[in-house]
């Protein structure tokens, strides 16, 4: 089965499984620690107003800080990231723990609880962010779902474990277990590689937070993408609400029927893991992004109009699978779609208005039960719903031509980095990876590529044409197509020894110089060829200042 090909293709990667096996940690962990939490708030007050505060208290910090956890997780490098909010969050629980056991005030467990939603706001940007690095543009959609596969199994296996914990021991122990669950992930983050990190354009997190709303604005597809997902998660959160009421009484499965459907949700998730897969990789994915949304939106309608168990669990299955299908192919599109280095900041504010949706959907929905009536807030924010994911269509046009486009474009660049001299022997990964975080750069005779003296940011191959290299006014050499320079001043951390210019029309092949020098780790023999490289014929080292064109980071804006 070609899902499952793609599936063993992510695992047999060691840092991919490494991240997946940490965020499943920290999300069987979180789901553990929501039930345990509310059950606790409950006990202690009684009150559903402290419950409600208790789920504000855990949810609100990520939609106001989603998208500065999106800035850090830019700004930082990632497992630094990933290992210090672990951390941090092992230690407010364990300091929740104690509260617990001295039965402490409640006002102070929100306190702690609304902290560790923040030390936790950095870890899902930094995980979609790092992720394409990890396993190639090429995977990046099986990736995605088996990351949403392990949330989906968290959902259900979280809260058993904590309803467990509850019955045989106490809150306190289901606070130190959550605990447990984060030291888990933060060892598994530690051994993760310290990825370089590409030169940073802008200083401090406010301005990283303006640059990603910039770019989030500016990059096509993003903003009707985002609008999709928050019109789903708005529905999401509105039958938090509803299918409690309408499990309970339309169903008349009392207080059970809220469990059922929410389980029947979490086994269409992990049913969709059979298909997601190979539907991010579709050739028609505004097909797929808009149907799944409208699919996840369009059970409204079946709740309004039946009250048959059966068809509620066979509607629930199907929304449960559109809406995980919905966010896979659209984190995996907002992948493919992001300038790399800043898609830690639109991951940010991609969940920050997921969940600030969500949020929405669930204070709407209560006000127009109470209002109007169950089968009235079924019809109305369904209708609202679909509207607005077939809306999404209007901004996604051009969409999958675009992907084809960017496919096949990365097939073109695969093939030059393939046939480079230095990367004879190199594993298919890091050839993908570098070809992923490459440009193909047509140039005018005349233009410099590198500068003596300036700083160095990436690696260059001739693809066709002619460079000169030359120092002081000398002549060095002259370069034609497969040749290759620029290595040695990455390798060094040091300024470009020469300027490299166009001697004519010439297209050259740039590839980030943070990338290369992480996929030394996982090629040696790509150090050996470099090595081997600098003294021979063509290759050649140099940096540029801030008049160069190609070789300064900000060249992929021109």
């Amino acid at each position: 089965m070609k899902a499952v090909a793609a599936y063993r293709g992510v695992l047999a990667i060691r840092e991919a499984r490494v991240l997946i096996a940490a965020s499943a940690a920290s999300q069987v962990g979180d789901w553990l620690y929501n039930a345990a939490l509310l059950a606790y708030v409950f006990h202690a007050t009684h009150s559903a107003v402290w419950v409600g505060a208790a789920t504000i208290c855990r949810l609100l910090p990520y939609v106001l800080l989603g998208p500065v956890g999106g800035a850090i997780a830019d700004r930082y490098p990632k497992r630094a990231v990933l290992v210090v909010g672990s951390l941090l969050r092992l230690v407010l629980m364990l300091a929740l723990a104690a509260i617990a056991a001295g039965h402490g005030p409640i006002a102070l467990v929100l306190g702690v609880v609304a902290l560790s939603s923040a030390a936790g706001c950095a870890e899902r940007p930094a995980s979609l962010s790092l992720l394409p690095r990890l396993v190639g543009e090429a995977r990046i959609g099986p990736a995605n779902a088996l990351l949403h596969t392990v949330e989906d199994l968290a959902v259900v296996i979280g809260p058993a474990i904590g309803a467990l914990l509850l019955v045989v021991a106490s809150p306190a122990a289901a606070f130190g277990a959550n605990a447990l669950t984060f030291a888990i992930a933060a060892l598994l983050f530690s051994t993760l590689r310290s990825h370089a990190r590409p030169p940073a354009r802008s200083h401090g997190a406010a301005a990283g937070l303006a640059e990603g709303t910039r770019t989030a604005r500016a990059t096509p597809f993003v903003l009707p993408l985002f609008l999709l997902v928050a019109t789903v998660e708005f529905t999401y959160g509105a039958q938090t609400v509803q299918l409690v009421v309408y499990g309970s009484r339309s169903l008349g499965l009392g207080t059970s029927g809220y469990g059922l459907l929410l389980a029947a949700s979490g086994a269409g998730g992990l049913v969709s893991a059979v298909f997601n897969g190979q539907l991010a990789t579709s050739r028609r994915l505004t097909l797929v992004v808009v149907g799944s949304g409208v699919l996840a939106c369009a059970t409204q309608f079946v709740y309004a109009g039946s009250d048959a168990v059966a068809i509620a669990v066979i509607a629930t299955i199907a929304g449960g699978a559109g809406l995980v299908c919905c966010e896979v192919v659209t984190e995996t599109l907002l992948a493919r779609v992001t300038p790399r280095d800043a898609l830690g900041r639109i991951a940010g504010l991609f969940d920050a208005s997921s969940i600030a949706a969500m949020l929405g959907g669930a204070v709407l929905a209560s006000v127009l039960v109470k209002t109007t009536s169950l089968s009235g807030s079924f019809w109305i924010l369904g209708t609202v719903a679909v509207g607005l994911a077939l809306a999404s269509l209007l901004g996604l046009r051009g969409l999958d031509a675009a992907s084809r486009k960017r496919s096949e474009a990365l097939s073109a660049r695969l093939a030059i980095v393939e046939h480079l001299p230095i990367t004879q022997g190199t594993p298919q990964l890091v050839l993908e990876q570098l070809a992923s975080a490459s440009q193909v750069c047509p140039l005018p005779p005349g233009v410099d590529v590198v500068v003596e003296g300036a700083p160095a940011h990436a690696f260059y191959a001739v693809v066709n044409g002619r460079v000169i290299v030359h120092r002081d006014g000398d002549v060095l050499a002259h370069i034609g197509p497969g040749a290759s320079f620029g290595e040695r001043g990455l390798l060094d951390n040091a300024p470009r020894n020469a300027t490299v210019t166009t001697e004519e029309e010439t297209t050259v092949l740039r590839i980030e110089g943070d990338v290369l020098l992480d996929s030394l780790e996982q090629a040696p023999m790509l150090t050996t060829a470099l090595d081997r490289s600098n003294g021979g014929r063509g290759h050649i080292e140099l940096p540029t200042d801030e008049t160069a064109l190609v070789d300064d980071p900000r060249w992929d804006e021109t």
